[in-house]
């Protein structure tokens, strides 16, 4: 039998239990304008950070990111927690502080388990393999990295594909083994040309080539190099392309490998074509020490093809370009009857 309650007191208490509520909702609704606070603050705190680190201001740039790390994390928002750890690990990265590029990247790994979201699975599973290469731990490595390839073949994510084989094929080639990876770098420059990603085919086209001349397959790596430099030639032509252009000391140590092997392999013809290329890189770059080598050797080029006589004649204007005293004894009182041009022309 419930208790008597007067027409008054009925009253009081329905207005208590109205107030009650109204105090309830007015809590979550200052409650969901404090996450949203904290949410853009977060969010403000992540970019701030990233465009602290463009510009080298490490310190405050990580500091910027933890805040908003702990940020994302009271407000139980998983998968930018998950992001959030990814940034901060890649960013550890590129200090080369591969110990905590490690401990952030595990962090991410267990959250990203726990929202079984393949995509941010195979990104830091790729991330940790290559982290842990940088430590010399291998078979954690191969490890990650293994389970990284699988993922992106399971998502069918191409460019993720072509990424996790270069990188697979990096640890067997720190472990020494060098036909795998010759064949990881193979597959993985056929998904590059595919999808026609030209500054990641002469990155692979490097690594390939390498790779070759390591296993003493000098013809094969002769290719690659050779590839290098015509595509190279290819992107710095195409302004739209031009982005990440190859620099010259890259393309000066890949004439390099290419002169040792032609040269290796006794095809002169081939050698004089990338020591003439490498020698007017040389002398528009001002380096006549170098350009007076490169000289000397394509001397001893012509002269194992018994075509001493006609070497004067087709490099006379870069030999004119160069100062007397950067080129052979035998040349020299020829060159000073002619004016002597800057080096840049």
């Amino acid at each position: 039998m419930e208790p008597y309650l007067s027409p008054a007191l009925r009253s009081t208490l329905i207005l208590a239990q109205q107030s009650t509520i109204s105090e309830a909702g007015e809590a979550s609704a200052c409650s969901l304008r404090d996450q949203q606070y904290l949410n853009d603050e977060a969010q403000q705190w992540l970019h701030q950070g990233i465009d602290y680190f463009r510009q080298g201001r490490f310190p405050p740039a990580l500091a910027l990111i933890q805040q908003s790390l702990l940020a994302y994390q009271r407000l139980s928002n998983q998968p930018l927690v998950a992001r959030v750890l990814l940034a901060l690990s890649a960013l550890y990265y590129r200090l080369a502080d591969y110990l905590w590029a490690v401990d952030y990247g595990r962090q991410c790994l267990r959250v990203a388990q726990g929202l079984q979201d393949p995509v941010l699975l195979q990104e830091v599973l790729d991330h940790l393999g290559n982290s842990y290469r940088h430590l010399g731990d291998l078979s954690q490595a191969l490890d990650y990295m293994q389970q990284s390839l699988d993922l992106a073949y399971q998502i069918k994510d191409q460019p993720a594909t072509m990424r996790a084989l270069n990188n697979l094929a990096m640890i067997y080639r720190a472990r020494g083994e060098n036909h795998q990876a010759a064949q990881l770098y193979q597959a993985s420059l056929v998904i590059a040309q595919e999808t026609e990603q030209l500054t990641v085919q002469l990155h692979i086209l490097q690594n390939l080539g390498n790779t070759y001349r390591s296993l003493q397959h000098y013809s094969q790596a002769i290719r690659c190099y050779e590839s290098f430099l015509k595509l190279q030639q290819a992107q710095t032509q195409n302004s739209d392309r031009g982005a990440g252009a190859i620099d010259n000391h890259t393309v000066r140590r890949i004439l390099n490998h290419l002169t040792t092997l032609t040269l290796a392999v006794h095809d002169y013809n081939r050698a004089i074509v990338h020591l003439q290329h490498h020698l007017t890189i040389a002398c528009a770059l001002g380096d006549n020490r170098c350009a007076a080598k490169l000289v000397d050797t394509l001397h001893q080029c012509y002269a194992a093809l018994n075509q001493a006589r006609g070497f004067r004649s087709p490099l006379l204007p870069i030999e004119a370009s160069l100062p007397a005293e950067t080129l052979p004894i035998k040349d020299r009182m020829y060159t000073l009857e002619n004016p002597i041009h800057s080096s840049s022309r």
